[in-house]
């Protein structure tokens, strides 16, 4: 196969890849609004830093652990992160904990699909490796999308007045 052919192949791949992820994202996206929806409940408009950080990290990683190496080290440092949501009434885990939670097991469905559409096994270590790397790709998107909505919260107008209440 000549070297055009191979970069052809490899670029299709990739698109693929891209497609699922986005795919899968896409469906994830009332999950990320919620979760955005309790960070800016318990981390309010001072602390933005706490949720671009997060998003930084997610985007110049190439591993998984490190992402949740700063949930938990930020869950672990910030009492707001370990805040429960006041609209989640049920549930009495705290903001860190529900985000670790749902990118280690709520996305896990999702990540199942991808793997089936692209045929990606799990016997391999450039399977395994491809599945690790698809895994911080949709988390990503998920970050992307949930701080996105945090931001939209914590500067639209009617927010403002509940969120300095809060931060009092």
């Amino acid at each position: 196969m000549s070297n055009t052919m191979q970069n052809h192949e490899t670029q299709n791949n990739e698109m693929k890849v891209i497609r699922e992820v986005d795919i899968q994202a896409e469906i994830c996206y009332s999950d990320a609004v919620e979760l955005g929806e309790h960070a800016a409940h318990v981390i309010g408009n001072r602390h933005r830093s706490q949720m671009t950080g997060l998003e930084n990290v997610a985007e110049s990683t190439f591993k998984t652990s490190d992402v949740f190496d700063y949930i938990k080290r930020q869950t672990a440092r910030l009492s707001n992160w370990r805040q429960p949501s006041p609209e989640e009434k049920n549930s009495g885990a705290g903001f860190g904990e529900r985000l670790k939670t749902y990118l280690e097991k709520g996305l896990e469905g999702n990540l199942k699909i991808i793997y089936e559409h692209l045929n990606i096994g799990d016997v391999t270590d450039e399977d395994r490796q491809e599945r690790r790397r698809i895994h911080l790709l949709l988390m990503r998107q998920f970050i992307r999308h949930m701080v996105i909505h945090y931001e939209y919260r914590v500067s639209t107008p009617q927010n403002r007045q509940s969120n300095k209440k809060r931060e009092s």
